[in-house]
């Protein structure tokens, strides 16, 4: 029997650890830190974006642990399992990264469909074959 589940896991694990890094770097700015913030005030779009990105990489990566226990559980074929894993891995990617670009380059978070695209195809994999 084949795990798949192994990889979403170590991902999460690794991808907690970018996100808690990254939240180091914003408190350098944050509440009255030492440095200025490069993004503007606590309310301007960018730094909403930039705290949306810290949060995606966190939770994105706990939904991958998540993921990563359950997919290799349900009755379903190795092939979708694997399609499934691939892509909420690849979701977790690429939601707070392009949610950090479009800090930089607004028009960016138009493009955030895609990730959300492949993290709910992920989901519906899990659903169906837990309700199955």
């Amino acid at each position: 029997m084949e795990i798949i589940g192994k990889k979403n896991i170590s991902f999460g694990w690794f991808w907690i650890l970018i996100g808690i890094i990254l939240g180091g770097v914003m408190s350098m700015w944050s509440f009255n830190g030492p440095l200025a913030s490069p993004v503007g005030d606590y309310t301007s779009l960018p730094r909403r974006m930039l705290r949306l990105s810290h949060i995606a990489f966190i939770a994105l990566a706990i939904i991958n642990i998540l993921y990563g226990y359950e997919i290799d559980k349900i009755k379903i074929s190795n092939k979708i399992k694997k399609i499934g894993s691939i892509f909420m891995i690849y979701g977790a990617v690429l939601m707070p990264l392009i949610l950090l670009g479009a800090v930089f380059f607004e028009n960016l978070k138009y493009l955030a469909i895609i990730p959300t695209i492949l993290i709910m195809f992920s989901l519906v994999i899990i659903v169906f074959g837990l309700i199955r």
